[in-house]
């Protein structure tokens, strides 16, 4: 049966009565462990249990299961493990006026379950993503009653591939129950299910109710709708002639109803009433955002705005639990710390959140995609697979689809198998729910990557395959699985201008970026005492052991902070490549924050706890990563000083301001000195023969009276630098000739030819390493592809002589890219224990060689310097050209004495 009707502006105050009642089942429940599956065969449903655990809450929290005592680097180590059946029992007492009801039992998180009510099975749930709803009739009568749950975690009853739903990586694969857990009793007659679709055009909201019958009867019923925010009611008069109908129902919520969006995140609560004349039978009552998301060609709107999605990836990370939160207000707190960074969308990862994160995603306005706990493919032959996905997405839809925050949903990360089966799957799902946006996966069939033919939008690191010019990419790194140099940041010189347009040629559709980012930091070794709950940080008790039995202990934090700047650096990169690229829909970085897993993937500007690294202030980040950004388009970031700087300035403007009245201005400051060299509007040309020296500049932008800002560093260097010296023997081999030189008190600057230290060094590399060295090194050896280079980018002190005229912070900046991309750093590990190097290249966690780009020894009498950076063969880079310059200066200085001393014989070892 369905009913439609659109009522006015009429506010009914109606009876109150609660008439649903609840027993909480938090506390303390029997527990018997079934590690060996016997429990079933003899019905322990029937048997009394002897051990105790307080629920809601997980094995391993109440300390059950099996104590992990091997360590492991894989990622964040469980305390107690167990995976197969545990049996809960509770005994309660009904009270009497639940006589005659309908009881369910509701458990709104937890793995494969069994119930029984005393000794009788009621049923067996699968859901992982949705609560679990037992509909017990009218069994639990007035008096006691024992309930039993058995819970089995175990991966073979479900199919979910890697998902984030069970993965050790980052949440465990827990037992137990968590969130709420009730008992609760209805009249016959209930509210079934509610379902809103709102209309901002019209105002209105569209609501769909199931009610159930369970004594069918001909009553007649009142059904009353009502916004008390706004003062809107409809009331429905209902001839009931079956156990389901399905009400349509509209109901006008006026103008001064305001749309829900990220600045607006305004929700109304809609209650439901069933009357029978005057008395209540049923109520209950969701939650309403009046909003409109969907795509326009390749960008997405809001309430016909448009919007650009600003990502962060979400992969379950609890360290503290286990398992996600269900409270409200700690997911509010995790998006006002991302919304602080300028974040505004938040996807999870082959996951979907309990409601507690789609409520605070209502209230702090942030766009949700979710997906299927799935990271497996679909194929025509699993049906098992396919089965079980199918109900965990409409049981998704069900439970969260009237939160005006859930935007999107996908069939799970990164899929293969048979595009027909996935496009299928979206079909059936938007048949069944048609509100959110849908697309087979996230970044779905990556080797050849096309959008499903039921796509609305397009999650994906390439709209193309592989190239080698990287014309389908829209990211700027990826491991060298997919790209045998690591990406468009460490192949291509650098440049503010360029961007993912080639990528979206021809596409129809708006295309995210799929992972953004995933340049590694080294491990802050003061994090560990953090972790007070299930989770143990022995993979980091490990790493900081391996640095210190390297004789690099001391440096911890500082290879903490110098490749953590440099990954701050490349992600700014990362997102103004994204925002410069006219059309594209957003990214969704990964991440924001650590990823505790997969061989420790420390990734995030943030630590799993999403709390600062003091790697970039929140407002420093906003100024890239916002609704407005000012940007600053030019050629290359090193000059020489017989040029004139040249750079377009422009503003992107994603907000509701109208800024077309707004100038931007422009000053060029001395880094060093803090004083203005010049200043203007638009777009910027600025001669540089006035600096006679080596000068780093900084390139401020502002627009007056909006607090939008934001500054480019750039290097100005001599045109010709004097690279020619008489007191220093420029020498590629440590030859008989090289060794006699410093013999006699000679001062050489040897340039060890590439070739003939290769195994004794490593590879290359601009970037902080992609994710996990170990992980993707295995990965590629396997695929016969390049193995990436691992190492963090450089440690350097500024104040070093040998920078006088070289400019430079401690960590790597743009002005290092030609040169570390043509450096083999040396393995310095048979060297004293305390020796470091003047430019030390940070390495990953999983080797701990001690690498040196320049470093100096004193040989006999003589002084000698190595630089691994073939200097000589890119003089035509201005930088390079004036490191060489800056490194012979320094030699032919009286600073220039080397104190660790070394022997003709250890160094040709070493070399």
């Amino acid at each position: 049966m369905k009913t439609r009707l659109i009522i006015g502006c009429l506010f009914v105050c109606l009876q109150a009565a609660a008439q649903r009642e609840q027993l909480s089942l938090a506390g303390a429940w029997s527990l018997r462990l079934d590690s060996a599956g016997k429990g079933l065969l003899h019905n322990w449903q029937d048997s009394s249990f002897s051990e105790t655990v307080q629920l809601p809450g997980s094995l391993e929290e109440n300390k059950k299961g099996v104590f992990v005592q091997q360590p492991s680097t894989s990622g964040l180590n469980q305390t107690f493990k167990y995976i197969g059946a545990a049996w809960y029992q509770q005994e309660v007492n009904i009270p009497a006026s639940w006589a005659g009801k309908r009881t369910k039992l509701f458990l709104e998180r937890t793995k494969v379950t069994q119930v029984w009510i005393d000794d009788q099975h009621i049923g067996r749930s699968t859901l992982l993503s949705a609560p679990q709803t037992y509909d017990l009739g009218e069994k639990l009568t007035p008096g006691k009653h024992r309930i039993t749950v058995m819970v089995d975690n175990s991966p073979k009853l479900v199919s979910v591939g890697g998902s984030h739903a069970l993965s050790e990586h980052t949440q465990t694969n827990w037992n137990g129950i968590i969130g709420k857990m009730y008992l609760e009793a209805a009249n016959p007659l209930q509210i079934a299910g509610i379902r809103i679709t709102p209309d901002v055009t019209n105002k209105t909201a569209h609501v769909q109710l199931h009610l159930k019958n369970h004594h069918p009867s001909t009553q007649k019923i009142t059904v009353a709708l009502q916004v008390p925010a706004l003062q809107r009611s409809v009331r429905l008069n209902v001839q009931l002639k079956s156990r389901d109908t399905v009400l349509q129902l509209v109901c006008p919520l006026g103008n001064k109803a305001q749309l829900w969006s990220e600045y607006t995140p305004v929700v109304y609560e809609l209650k439901i009433d069933l009357l029978n004349k005057k008395r209540i039978i049923d109520s209950r009552s969701a939650s309403c955002g009046l909003r409109e998301f969907k795509p326009s060609g390749t960008r997405f709107t809001i309430n016909n705005t448009i919007t650009f999605l600003r990502g962060k990836n979400d992969g379950c990370i609890f360290p503290l639990t286990g398992y996600p939160s269900t409270d409200t207000a700690a997911w509010r707190r995790l998006y006002r710390i991302a919304k602080t960074y300028g974040i505004n969308h938040y996807r999870f990862h082959s996951y979907t959140p309990p409601e507690a994160a789609f409520e605070a995603a209502d209230h702090e306005g942030i766009y949700i995609q979710c997906e299927l706990p799935n990271w497996a493919s679909f194929t025509s032959k699993d049906t098992f697979h396919t089965g079980f996905q199918f109900r965990e997405g409409k049981a998704i839809l069900d439970a969260y689809g009237n939160h005006p925050s859930f935007v999107m949903f996908t069939l799970g990360n990164e899929l293969e198998g048979e595009r027909p089966i996935h496009e299928k799957m979206v079909r059936d799902l938007r048949a069944h729910d048609g509100r959110p946006l849908y697309a087979i996966g996230t970044n779905a069939f990556f080797a050849d990557p096309k959008p499903g033919a039921t796509d609305d939008f397009w999650v994906t690191m390439r709209t193309g395959k592989e190239t080698p010019g990287r014309e389908y990419d829209v990211r700027g790194s990826f491991a060298t699985t997919e790209d045998s140099s690591n990406g468009i940041l460490n192949t291509m010189p650098p440049s503010t201008r360029r961007n993912f347009s080639s990528a979206l040629k021809g596409v129809q559709l708006p295309v995210i970026g799929h992972e953004t980012g995933q340049y590694q930091v080294y491990p802050d070794y003061s994090e560990i005492p953090q972790y007070t709950g299930v989770l143990r940080p022995l993979n980091f008790e490990i790493f900081r052991k391996r640095l210190q039995d390297a004789g690099m202990g001391d440096q911890a934090m500082d290879f903490m902070k110098a490749s953590g700047k440099l990954t701050a650096l490349l992600y700014r990169e990362e997102i103004e490549m994204v925002f410069r690229t006219p059309g594209m829909a957003g990214f969704q970085l990964l991440d924001l924050q650590d990823f505790p897993g997969q061989g420790t993937a420390l990734v995030g500007l943030l630590n799993v706890f999403m709390e600062s690294k003091g790697l970039i202030a929140p407002e420093a980040f906003r100024r890239f990563n916002n609704d407005v950004v000012l940007q600053l388009l030019m050629d290359k970031y090193t000059w020489t000083n017989n040029e004139t700087f040249t750079a377009d300035v422009q503003l992107i403007n994603y907000s509701p301001q109208q800024l077309t009245d707004k100038h931007i201005s422009w000053h060029i400051i001395n880094a060093s000195t803090k004083q203005e060299l010049s200043a203007g509007k638009g777009n910027v040309l600025f001669p540089l023969q006035g600096i006679p020296r080596s000068t780093k500049l900084l390139v401020q932008l502002k627009m007056p009276g909006t607090g939008y800002s934001a500054e480019y560093p750039l290097w100005v260097y001599p045109a010709n630098a004097d690279t020619v010296s008489s007191s220093v023997k420029i020498a590629t081999a440590l030859d008989d000739n090289t060794i006699e030189t410093l013999n006699k008190g000679g001062k050489v600057l040897l340039f060890p030819d590439h070739d003939a230290v290769k195994s004794k060094s490593v590879s290359p590399q601009f970037i902080s390493e992609f994710w996990n060295w170990l992980v993707f090194k295995n990965g590629a050896e396997r695929s016969k592809r390049p193995v990436s280079a691992g190492t963090l980018g450089i440690l350097t002190n500024p104040k070093h002589p040998l920078f006088s005229s070289f400019p430079t912070d401690f960590h790597t900046n743009w002005q290092w890219w030609s040169i570390t991309k043509n450096t083999r750093p040396l393995i310095l590990d048979k060297t004293d224990k305390d020796y470091r190097p003047i430019v030390q290249v940070v390495d990953n966690i999983d080797r701990n060689h001690k690498l040196g780009m320049i470093f100096e020894f004193k040989v006999g009498r003589g002084s000698l310097l190595v630089c691994m950076a073939n200097l000589r063969a890119i003089s035509g880079q201005p930088e390079a050209r004036q490191l060489y310059a800056s490194i012979l200066r320094y030699m032919e200085s009286e600073k220039f004495h080397p104190e660790k001393m070394i022997s003709s014989e250890e160094l040709k070892t070493l070399l």
